[in-house]
């Protein structure tokens, strides 16, 4: 038996299920541990350190920006936090977040401190915790030109949603990490399938509001990679916040806590099914939803330019794998201020969107000057994870290998292919649902061990498709000859004996 523990740290309850510790608490009794830690109380539950194992850095920091809309001053600070602490580099996430590495952990209250005073907080990572607690609500992907295109703005939910759940002791202690990504653009440019809960944004006989997709996660757990399903319901926009709360109470009070592997919501979600998910969130928000028929979201992206409501323009620029330096941070910083509004928002591609320019070839010229422009759905749409910093591969790394596969399809003259590449089966590079994803395993070679990669093909996010195994295994000039095989098949919408 558990003995339930209630932690208070500076008067806040956190209220922990899972943890046994018999030196504290006798067998099947509950108690109450009090601890008073001053003023950096005001860090608890808001900011973390991740562990690296890889390139001789032991911890990552990431940084939520909320809704990935970031103005200039922030980002000259994080650009300063970057040079600082982490050897000037950065990277934009696949999740709107700025990630940074080489952390030294006895800098950490220094670090917390500033992002404090910025009004930034971090995921809170759970990787010290071995069973199915401590997860959070992770930073909402959210659509990059929210408010900007069209007048139904759904960062104002995602940014409240943030502030409830970022600290909040209520929802601390998830069972495992929670995931949510809100698109009001009329198409999917966040990747709803792959979330535990995709809100979206659809006008319903003349009312703004969402179709709810729920259970996706594309990581190793069981029971394995899923894609989200749909609710069926509408969710009125002025009931959306009571909705999401509702769902993320359910992942916390119902989800397995037997083991990590069995903690996502997507195993509760298979586990119940549809009917019964639909029932209690019914019962805990007291509301009634229509039902709808609900169609795949269909593509959409916000990459190149284009004309904002305003009469404004976007650009977004293209940042293979969202590998940035500080100095670089600093100039979108400054091309921000000098071209649009100083705001920028990061894209689930890991991109950089400016917002509120009057002239985009004069933005792109000054641009031109630090970045090589490259304006091709293989630029813009492929991503790749950080997995030389996890220590999840060796070398190729995720990233050195999107490197290598991008300058591979240029030099054959292909550009309208997006990859996706995972260093492991936690799928952070999302390669179960690119049109090529690659996922890395170790593959015995000669008398040693060398980096390779399983080749997928036909994923698709938006039409709710995982990605086929091409083949496993593959590394060195294998690799790239099968590589070119599959790219064959993509482009030309050939069907293998798998397909038929």
């Amino acid at each position: 038996m558990v003995s339930d523990r209630v932690l208070i740290i500076n008067g806040v309850k956190f209220k922990n299920h899972n943890i046994s510790d018999h030196s504290i608490a006798t067998r099947g009794e509950s108690m109450e541990i009090s601890i008073d830690v001053g003023e950096i109380g005001k860090f608890v539950g808001k900011y973390s350190l991740g562990r690296d194992n890889g390139e001789n850095s032991l911890h990552f920091l990431r940084i939520k920006i909320p809704a990935g809309q970031i103005d200039s001053e922030r980002l000259r600070k994080i650009a300063e936090l970057s040079r600082k602490y982490g050897k000037g580099y950065a990277e934009v996430t696949d999740r709107q977040s700025i990630q940074l590495h080489w952390i030294d952990s006895d800098n950490a209250l220094e670090i917390f401190e500033r992002l404090y005073e910025i009004g930034y907080t971090t995921d809170m990572c759970g990787q010290a915790f071995s069973g199915a607690c401590m997860g959070d609500v992770r930073n909402i992907v959210t659509c990059p030109l929210s408010g900007k295109i069209s007048e139904f703005d759904v960062s104002e939910l995602s940014k409240r949603l943030t502030e409830f759940f970022t600290g909040n002791p209520e929802y601390l202690d998830l069972p495992r990490k929670f995931k949510i990504a809100l698109t009001g653009c009329g198409g999917d440019c966040v990747r709803l399938g792959i979330n535990d809960l995709g809100m979206y944004g659809i006008i319903h006989n003349g009312e703004r509001g969402y179709a709810p997709f729920a259970g996706g996660s594309i990581g190793a757990s069981f029971p394995g990679p899923t894609i989200a399903k749909p609710l069926g319901i509408f969710i009125p926009e002025s009931q959306a916040f009571e909705f999401v709360k509702a769902v993320v109470e359910i992942h916390r009070d119902f989800s397995s806590r037997e083991s990590k592997a069995k903690a996502r919501f997507k195993n509760l979600v298979n586990k119940w099914g549809i009917e019964r998910l639909r029932e209690e969130i019914e019962r805990k928000t007291g509301m009634e939803y229509e039902r709808i028929e609900i169609s795949n979201p269909k593509p959409s992206d916000h990459n190149g330019h284009g004309i904002q409501a305003d009469g404004l323009y976007y650009y977004t620029l293209p940042v293979l794998g969202g590998v940035l330096s500080a100095e670089k941070l600093d100039f979108i910083a400054d091309m921000a201020e000098k071209h649009g509004s100083g705001e920028v928002r990061l894209t689930p591609e890991q991109n950089v969107t400016f917002v509120d320019v009057s002239d985009v070839d004069v933005l792109k010229r000054d641009l031109s000057r630090v970045f090589e422009i490259r304006e091709s759905k293989l630029r813009y749409s492929s991503i790749g994870c950080a997995s030389n910093f996890c220590g999840k591969t060796k070398e190729p790394h995720a990233k050195d290998m999107l490197q290598k596969l991008v300058e591979f399809c240029e030099s054959r003259g292909v550009e309208d292919v997006s990859i996706f590449i995972s260093g492991c089966r936690n799928a952070c590079g999302c390669h179960h649902v690119g049109e090529i994803g690659l996922v890395g395993r170790a593959v015995r070679a000669g008398n040693g061990v060398s980096q390779g990669y399983d080749l997928l093909y036909g994923g698709s996010f938006t039409e709710l498709k995982l990605a086929k195994i091409w083949k496993e295994g593959l590394y060195g000039d294998d690799l790239f000859r099968e590589f070119e095989k599959v790219l064959e098949v993509v482009r030309n919408g050939a069907k293998t004996e798998a397909d038929k």
